[in-house]
C-alpha cells in the first residue's frame, strides 16, 4: 500500500534520507529478525517490531523490538555508549529488586548501508508509555491509584541505576517509562493484523517512509510491567570530573543544568518531580516560573552558575531581572494540582516538594521516596 502523504522522520528539519536505513516490512535483518511494523522514529533511528526466524518448530514464537540506529559518526558513537550503559548494567552482581524496571539492550550488531554502517540493537518488546494507560482506563491521564504502585516500581528502578550502576539516566520523562505486555497473546494479535492489513509507505528522497503503528490495542487483562527505557543519553556518574553538559528536554531541565552549575544524580529527582511545560520556551520564562514555585535561588547555587548565563539572568545581589515574567501568586502547586484534594493533594505536594528543590543536594534520593506516604495513601 502506498501514500503520498505520510509525515514521520521525513518531517523532522534534519531529515537526511541518507542516514537513515531503508527498511521495509518483511525484509529480514541479519539472517535473524523479519520487520512485521514499524513502531515509530526518532531523529537518530527508526524502531521496529520483529520476528525471531531462527526458533525452532518447538520454541515459542519470539518478538522483539529492534532500534535500526542512523549512519554517521555522532549517531553511531552514541548508540554504541547505549550499548555500553546496558552492558555494565547487565554485568552488575545484585538482588537489587530495582534492576527488573531497567530496560536493557540484549544484543547489538551492525548491518550496511548505502552511506555506511547502521548499529542495530535489540530489546524485549513492551507496550507503550506510561502515560497512555489513561487512554486504556478511559480517564484523563493515570488516575493515581494506578500510578502510585508505578512510581514504586520507577523509583526502585532509579535507586537501582543511581546507587549500584552509578549510572544518570538524564532523560527522564513520560515517553520513557514504558509497560510491558499483560499476555503474550496481544503480540501474536498484533502481528497477524499487520500481516493482513501492512501500513502504507511512501517514497521521500529515494528511501521508503511507513506509517508507525505503535497502537497495540485495548487491555486484555490487567498490566505488565513498567521499565526506564531509553538510555541513549544516559552517563556514569562515577567520573572524575562533574558534569555540565547540557542535557534534558527544555521544559524538564533542573536549574542547575540551566545555570550549568555541574549536575548529578539528582538531576533525575528533579525530572520526575517537575511538570512539563507546553508554552514557547525561554530560559527566562523557566526560571521565572521555579522562582513562583521556590521562591530566589539559593547564593551559593548561582556561585557555582556559569557566570555568563548568572548574569544574564541576576544581579550580582541574586535578584531575577525578569520580575515581570513571575507568574501571579496562584501559580503554585496546589493549583495545578486540581484533580487531587484532601488528605490525598497534601501528601502528594510534600511528595513532589520533596524533589523541586534548587539545591540539588536537598533533594530527596530515589530509595528515600520510595518509603513517601502518598505512594501508600489510598484515598
Amino acid at each position: 500500500m502506498s501514500s503520498t502523504s505520510i509525515q514521520e522522520e521525513n518531517r523532522h528539519p534534519d531529515y537526511d534520507p541518507g542516514k537513515y536505513y531503508p527498511a521495509r516490512l518483511g525484509e529480514t535483518i541479519s539472517k535473524q529478525y523479519r520487520l512485521v511494523s514499524k513502531l515509530g522514529w526518532g531523529a537518530n533511528s527508526t524502531v521496529w517490531l520483529a520476528k525471531d526466524i531462527t526458533r525452532w518448530v518447538w520454541q515459542p514464537t519470539r518478538y522483539v523490538t529492534l532500534k535500526i540506529t542512523n549512519c554517521g559518526i555522532d549517531e553511531q558513537r552514541s548508540a554504541r555508549e547505549e550499548v555500553e550503559i546496558s552492558q555494565r548494567i547487565s554485568k552488575i552482581r545484585s538482588n537489587h529488586e530495582g534492576r527488573r524496571y531497567v530496560r536493557l539492550v540484549r544484543e547489538s550488531f551492525s548491518i550496511p548501508g548505502a552511506s555506511g554502517d547502521h548499529l542495530c540493537l535489540v530489546f524485549e518488546p513492551l507496550r507503550e508509555p506510561l502515560w497512555v494507560l489513561g487512554k486504556h482506563l478511559g480517564s484523563n491521564g493515570v488516575p493515581p491509584a494506578v500510578l502510585k504502585p508505578f512510581l514504586k516500581l520507577l523509583l526502585q528502578g532509579l535507586d537501582f541505576l543511581h546507587s549500584e550502576c552509578h549510572i544518570i539516566h538524564t532523560d527522564l520523562k513520560a515517553d520513557n517509562f514504558l509497560v510491558g505486555f499483560e499476555e503474550p497473546g496481544v503480540l501474536a494479535r498484533y502481528a497477524r493484523q499487520q500481516e493482513d492489513s501492512p501500513a502504507p509507505v511512501s517514497d521521500h528522497g529515494g528511501r521508503p517512509v511507513f506509517q508507525s503503528r505503535p497502537d497495540f490495542g485495548p487491555l486484555r487483562k490487567g498490566v505488565g510491567l513498567v521499565q526506564i527505557s531509553d538510555f541513549s543519553a544516559a552517563v556514569f556518574g562515577d567520573v572524575p570530573e562533574p558534569h555540565n553538559h547540557d542535557i534534558q528536554p527544555q521544559p524538564f531541565c533542573a536549574p542547575e543544568v540551566l545555570l550549568k552549575a555541574t549536575w548529578s544524580y539528582s538531576a533525575d529527582i528533579w525530572n520526575l518531580g517537575i511538570m512539563p511545560g507546553n508554552s514557547t520556551y525561554s530560559r527566562a520564562k523557566h526560571i521565572a516560573q521555579m522562582v513562583r514555585l521556590l521562591g530566589p535561588p539559593p547564593l551559593q547555587l548561582l556561585e557555582r552558575a556559569d557566570q555568563g548565563i548568572r548574569g544574564k539572568l541576576f544581579t550580582n545581589h541574586g535578584e531575577f531581572r525578569f520580575p515581570s515574567l513571575v507568574p501571579p501568586e496562584d501559580f503554585n502547586l496546589a493549583s495545578l494540582t486540581p484533580f487531587l484534594d484532601g488528605e490525598d493533594k497534601r501528601l502528594f505536594l510534600g511528595f513532589v516538594g520533596k524533589m523541586l528543590r534548587w539545591e540539588p543536594g536537598e533533594r530527596a534520593t530515589a530509595a528515600q521516596l520510595y518509603n513517601d506516604p502518598w505512594l501508600d495513601f489510598r484515598a
